[in-house]
């Protein structure tokens, strides 16, 4: 949830809606609250494995939940795409896509071998990283701004109209909730009364994060300047005359994506374990029970990645999957809303509330990444299509051999 949003995410924040970028991350954490409340109630019914999707499709049908299937992953693509530029912007800006690729050829390797970090150790980078850009934000606020007339002059991207798309676009920030929300079979998952606490104190720790980040780099920057900053934390620290600090900014964004690709093709994991058992995709995409993906299915992300990343770039890959995931939790807070009440840790009109957030945001979202969520889900519609042609193949072989 800190990762490529916080480093990279508000610059097409910024280029959108300029300092509206700050009430864009309240909308944003509304519509993220509403639908981890909706994955909350989905967890605690059906605790298995790729829940959402699978609980999407039990309750709105399976045309439903291959259509949210197929936007699921094509989320995941683009934001390890997004995760990965960030990455390669911060650590080697000279050839970012370079370090981008090899980042995310490790990651799905690591993921393929089946490791998982341990929660302590996630838990401790979590502590490291926040503290990090805590004193990053510190010395960026206290500081007067490098170029005081550039910051402090009036900005043609400040439009309070373009409130719902920013909103689209810093909902990217706070994905990454449902490893809370949703956890592994393998790991307990928090008790009701936890989860009460938990759920919004998360969502408000993160909404802060974002606030006093987007703060500090549009006190040292503005948003003219911002809107076009690939590496906004090292460019602010630069206008605040602490360049000196700007290796810790890069070893923070590298610490924070690369950890959060981890979890993003884990993620992607467990929703291919998923269609998998539901006929959805083929079966030599999945390594069930085995907990770590299959070498296809590992080789076909990385690769859909490494694509998103050399054609779309860091920012344009946020925005899609900012705009696929929107699509896809619409689909998850309309399951929720099916849910008995007596099954329930929340109310149903959050999900009805979260519903209806995330079809007007997405609506508003630019026309490209709502042509990019539209082919997401006709891939989701066509994606069985893969199953029995993949089955048809292997007796192919089998018979020549």
């Amino acid at each position: 949830m800190l990762g490529a949003g916080l480093f990279t995410g508000l610059a097409p924040a910024a280029a959108t809606a300029g300092h509206w970028l700050l009430a864009g991350a309240v909308l944003a954490a509304l519509i993220a609250l509403c639908s981890a409340f909706s994955t909350t109630d989905h967890g605690r019914a059906a605790p298995r494995t790729g829940v959402g999707y699978r609980y999407t499709r039990e309750q709105l049908g399976r045309w439903p939940g291959r259509v949210a299937g197929g936007i699921f992953l094509v989320g995941r693509l683009a934001t390890a795409a997004a995760l990965a530029g960030c990455f390669g912007d911060y650590v080697m800006p000279g050839s970012p896509v370079l370090a981008g690729i090899a980042v995310l050829v490790l990651s799905c390797a690591v993921e393929a071998a089946g490791f998982r970090p341990s929660r302590g150790l996630t838990r401790a980078l979590a502590g490291l990283l926040f503290l990090a850009v805590l004193a990053l934000v510190t010395v960026c606020l206290l500081s007067p701004p490098g170029l005081p007339a550039m910051v402090n002059q009036p900005s043609s991207v400040d439009n309070a109209g373009e409130l719902l798309p920013v909103a689209g676009v810093m909902f990217f920030g706070f994905l990454g909730f449902e490893r809370v929300t949703m956890p592994d079979l393998d790991q307990p998952g928090l008790s009701r009364r936890a989860l009460l606490l938990v759920v919004p104190a998360l969502i408000g720790l993160v909404l802060g994060a974002y606030l006093l980040v987007g703060a500090a780099v549009l006190h040292q920057l503005g948003p003219v300047r911002l809107a076009t900053a690939r590496t906004p934390l090292t460019d602010a620290l630069a206008a605040a005359g602490a360049a000196g600090l700007a290796p810790l900014a890069s070893l923070a964004a590298a610490t924070a994506t690369a950890a959060g690709l981890l979890t993003v093709v884990g993620g992607t994991r467990r929703a291919i374990e998923a269609m998998g058992v539901s006929g959805d995709v083929p079966a030599t995409a999945t390594t069930p029970g085995h907990g770590r993906l299959a070498p296809p299915a590992a080789a076909v992300v990385g690769l859909g990645a490494a694509l998103g990343l050399l054609i779309l770039g860091p920012a344009p890959a946020l925005v899609l999957a900012a705009g696929c995931a929107l699509a896809y939790y619409a689909f998850t807070n309309a399951a929720a809303r099916l849910l008995p009440a007596e099954g329930r840790l929340w109310p149903a009109r959050s999900a009805c509330f979260g519903l209806g957030l995330c079809v007007l945001v997405g609506l508003t979202m630019p026309a490209p990444d709502l042509l990019g969520v539209l082919a997401a889900m006709l891939a989701g519609a066509l994606l069985p299509a893969l199953a029995p042609a993949s089955r048809r193949v292997r007796r192919y072989f089998r018979a020549c051999d």
